[in-house]
């Protein structure tokens, strides 16, 4: 009787072994299934995409440079250096007539393009077709003479006359010197612009008169009047001015936009230019208009 109370005894400790062995494994199991539950981003039907473009596609404007090597952006420009990008000026020109010593008039239309544009590192560079100042001392329309404007990493604006035959290929050669168009006699301004800021040689800049460099004379915000190719809209303005003893020449320019209106006037002899920039053609910056030949 002893051994068979023994060994049920055994066969009961057993049992209660192994249901709690079985209840143990139970408990893990229950907490899987719980943290594998359906979690809040998951019921929601509308998914978060998050696109590397977006801080590109907020930034994208006219004025922003591409390398030719991929959509890299380099640095912001005043003007929107694209090629095919033109502008159309209409205005007037007078002058005096040799023959009869009296002053003539001639309804004039000018076309600025950007025909070439090579990237540097630490520059921009590009070859316009015309430029308002071709029409200084003019007897009525002209045809469009070849430009260098420039605008380096530190927001300098030059702009530079250039002869027919000039060599564009010396400009895409790492070696070229540009130290003879980066002249401050050829600084058009530097930006972000203030009204007060003066551009020119330190001598002329130092004058108390304001002349014989260029002067942010003013600076407003300005409802464009209607200009083909422009949204309506109010823009930031400054006037720049060049006064000397014997002209002055004044330009409306606008970033983003470029010259919205140019003024040329002689004090003696009568040479007087007027435009206004009633045309604005933004062409579509792609990385493979960079470089493109004119």
């Amino acid at each position: 009787m002893v051994g068979v109370s023994l060994i049920l005894a055994l066969l009961s400790m057993l049992s209660i072994s192994l249901i709690t062995a079985q209840q143990l494994a139970w408990v893990p199991l229950t907490d899987h299934l719980q943290q594998a539950t359906p979690s809040k981003f998951a019921n929601n039907p509308e998914p978060v995409i998050l696109r590397a473009s977006d801080e590109d596609a907020r930034r994208t404007s006219t004025s922003r440079v591409f390398s030719s090597s991929g959509r890299e952006p380099q640095f912001e420009l005043f003007l929107p250096l694209t090629p095919g990008t033109y502008w159309l000026y209409r205005g007037t020109v007078s002058w005096t007539d040799s023959q009869s010593e009296k002053q003539a008039h001639a309804d004039v239309t000018l076309k600025m393009t950007v025909q070439k544009v090579i990237q540097k590192p630490e520059f921009t560079i590009a070859i316009l077709s015309g430029f308002p100042r071709d029409l200084d001392w003019a007897t009525g329309e002209v045809a469009g003479m070849p430009w260098l404007l420039i605008e380096t990493k530190r927001h300098e604006i030059f702009l530079n006359s250039l002869p027919p035959d000039f060599d564009y290929a010396k400009l895409e050669k790492d070696a070229v010197s540009l130290d003879k168009f980066l002249s401050e006699d050829n600084l058009l301004f530097r930006w972000p612009l203030k009204k007060g800021m003066k551009f020119g040689d330190p001598e002329s800049i130092r004058r108390d008169d304001d002349r014989y460099c260029w002067v942010v004379a003013t600076q407003e915000t300005k409802n464009l009047p209607d200009i083909k190719g422009l949204p309506s809209r109010s823009t930031e303005v400054f006037l720049l001015q060049y006064v000397t003893n014997p002209d002055d020449t004044e330009m409306e320019i606008s970033p983003g936009i470029g010259i919205l209106s140019y003024q040329y006037h002689h004090h003696g002899t009568v040479a007087d230019t007027s435009l206004a920039l009633v045309e604005f053609h933004p062409a579509q910056n792609t990385p493979s208009a960079r470089g493109a030949t004119p």
